[in-house]
């Protein structure tokens, strides 16, 4: 008992002098077990406990909210790296990641209700009230001997009493004197308990907890066990006696936490060298290493792995187990999961164990259609999903189905196709991500080539910021996946598509014949003009007031409603047909390279056939 106190007593002057970097964990022992400052909290320290007024103690409420969060144990283990050298995988140990992110001291707010099977104690503070023919409104601390001092009562001995029965146990000790009253009793502030973590912990040492904290409170504390250290039977020793063992897994996997023990002042937690372990992969939910307690068989660490893939249906599984750095088949398996369970269940498993799991069934394999379907809509003589016939084209299937209504317009036909749309959006955000990346290394490199020039640095800084905005608004632009049907002309008939064959999923749609043709961007009155047989381009800017001082007249361009872009520039001609675009690009003053990405993105989204809706979120 000396020799305890000694210790004790040399804890608390090694930890003073560094309470500024701890908050409510106090370290003692060797200098490897401190905390670091950038791992820890400032603390609050009161004034010392009843229980040994050497000890600093951290007042309940006087605590924080814990803001700092402690680095995790990321070494790897021997049978980790073992494990990535025989399958070429990096698996993980099962539970680790528990204490990923653990805050760097345990520290409950005093907000927190007291639990009722709380047991009240030395250096706990009641706050009690009466009224009636006894009058008390007072903040009283429990003694060493577990007692309280009541006035015009005396001494009540509260050590040891639940904090639900506190309240009726009062008033029992003070109607032996009063009667016609009434009182109320709550646990003000609990008392601290210290508390000893040892062996293969994260951060072994000793911490000043609040006493309803538990032993998984504690694990936290210290960062739960270190890469070396058990998870399935760590120790609580009380008085020199083992008191319970307790078993992480129990909280992993089935959150029980029933064998977790509140902790008492002066308790060991000791947590051992890990077990042997095993590791599972393949085609289970959690492949990982997993630690053993005791006997275990190939269901119980298929279990623990979380089972099967969901997208396995049992027809077929195959179990390996590695033996002699080769994996021989110890069980294929074909039956309902019941079956295989109990099969499972005869197969045992050896440290070191290397286990892999394959379902055929889970691997994803491209479904072959047998039967494809296209939908065609607008104005054709039957609209509707249709069954494709063996090879038939767009054209093939508008004369089976009766052509086009008198007003359909087959110049403007979209066919979509699902799997264009994707590879076009795949492209639009690869080029969107490098360009985000160009915009910003070259505004690196020009800002420090223009660090000597006053202002330029603004300038730069302005164009950055209308690049970023830029591609902002291009984030926005979604692909349709339409595939260009390039028409001849806009007088055509069905007869004038081409013989482009069909896929499963493709979506037709014959417009209705528009009489109209849009005029946006730099002119004076942008707007939607009636289409007339004998207008240029030149007419309708005419009709639009003409190009704004603003507007780019070298880089007027027209979008077709077949989808295609045609300017002057490369022999588009200016003769324009029902439903085109024409647009007038500005004359952008910010810098050569904002003009030119913006010229370029035109270009790209209308190689898409993106047309005038990615123009718009251009604006």
């Amino acid at each position: 008992m000396k020799y305890r106190s000694f210790i004790v007593t040399v804890a608390a002057l090694v930890v003073l002098p560094f309470s500024a970097f701890a908050q409510d964990a106090l370290f003692s022992g060797s200098s490897s077990a401190m905390p670091s400052a950038q791992s820890a909290v400032p603390p609050s320290i009161t004034k010392p406990s009843s229980r040994d007024p050497r000890l600093p103690v951290v007042q309940e409420s006087t605590v924080v909210p814990v803001q700092y969060l402690v680095a995790p144990d990321t070494t790897k283990t021997s049978f980790q790296e073992f494990i990535e050298t025989a399958t070429g995988q990096e698996l993980d140990v099962f539970g680790r990641d528990l204490f990923g992110t653990v805050p760097s001291t345990f520290a409950p707010l005093s907000t927190v209700q007291v639990n009722p099977d709380y047991l009240i104690g030395p250096g706990d503070v009641l706050q009690i009230r009466g009224w009636g023919m006894i009058a008390l409104d007072m903040s009283v601390p429990v003694s060493r001997s577990g007692a309280i001092h009541l006035p015009q009562v005396g001494r009540v001995q509260v050590s040891g009493v639940k904090s639900r029965d506190l309240e009726a146990h009062l008033k029992r000790a003070v109607g032996r004197i009063f009667t016609n009253f009434d009182l109320s009793a709550t646990v003000a502030e609990t008392r601290s308990v210290q508390v000893y973590v040892t062996g293969h912990a994260l951060r072994p040492g000793t911490y000043t907890l609040s006493a309803m904290s538990s032993l998984l409170n504690a694990l936290f504390s210290s960062g739960g066990p270190s890469h070396t250290g058990t998870l399935r039977n760590i120790k609580l020793k009380r008085g020199g006696q083992i008191i319970a063992a307790f078993d992480l897994y129990d909280v992993l996997l089935r959150g029980d936490t029933s064998s977790d023990t509140s902790l008492r002042d002066g308790d060991v937690i000791y947590i051992p060298p890990v077990g042997p372990q095993v590791a599972v992969l393949g085609d289970v939910k959690k492949p990982a290493i997993y630690e053993l307690r005791a006997k275990a068989s190939v269901a119980e660490l298929v279990l623990w792995a979380g089972g099967f893939e969901s997208s396995a249906d049992l027809t077929n599984v195959i179990v390996q187990k590695n033996t002699k750095s080769r994996y021989l088949t110890i069980a294929e398996l074909k039956a309902d999961w019941s079956s295989i369970q109990s099969r499972l269940a005869s197969i045992p498993i050896e440290p070191t164990d290397i286990i892999r799991v394959v379902a055929p069934s889970s691997v994803a394999l491209e479904v072959k259609v047998e039967r494809e379907f296209v939908r065609v809509d607008g104005e054709v003589k039957q609209n509707g999903v249709f069954e494709l016939k063996s090879g038939e084209t767009l054209r093939d299937l508008l004369t089976r189905i009766g052509g086009v209504s008198e007003d359909g317009y087959v110049y403007g036909t979209k066919l979509t196709r699902e799997s264009v749309r994707r590879e076009q959006q795949a492209k639009i955000d690869e080029s969107i991500e490098r360009y985000e990346k160009d915009i910003e290394t070259s505004a690196k490199q020009r800002l420090a080539a223009t660090a000597d020039q006053q202002g330029m640095d603004k300038v730069v800084q302005a164009e950055l910021d209308a690049q970023r905005s830029l591609v902002k608004k291009l984030r926005s632009v979604k692909s349709e996946g339409r595939i260009i049907l390039d028409i001849s002309s806009a007088n055509v008939g069905i007869e004038a598509l081409p013989e482009l064959p069909l896929k499963d999923g493709d979506r037709v749609y014959i417009p209705r014949r528009p009489m109209t043709v849009d005029v946006i961007g730099a002119v004076y009155q942008p707007n939607t003009f009636i289409f007339k047989d004998d207008r240029s381009v030149s007419n309708y800017l005419a009709l639009a007031g003409g190009v704004s001082p603003t507007g780019d007249r070298g880089e007027v361009y027209r979008i077709c409603a077949d989808g295609t872009v045609k300017s002057r520039r490369h022999k588009g001609g200016s003769d324009v047909s029902p439903g085109d675009a024409i647009v007038v690009p500005e004359k952008l003053s910010r810098g050569k390279s904002l003009t030119q990405s913006l010229k370029d993105w035109t270009t790209i989204l209308y190689q898409f056939g993106l047309g005038a809706a990615g123009l718009n979120a251009l604006k």
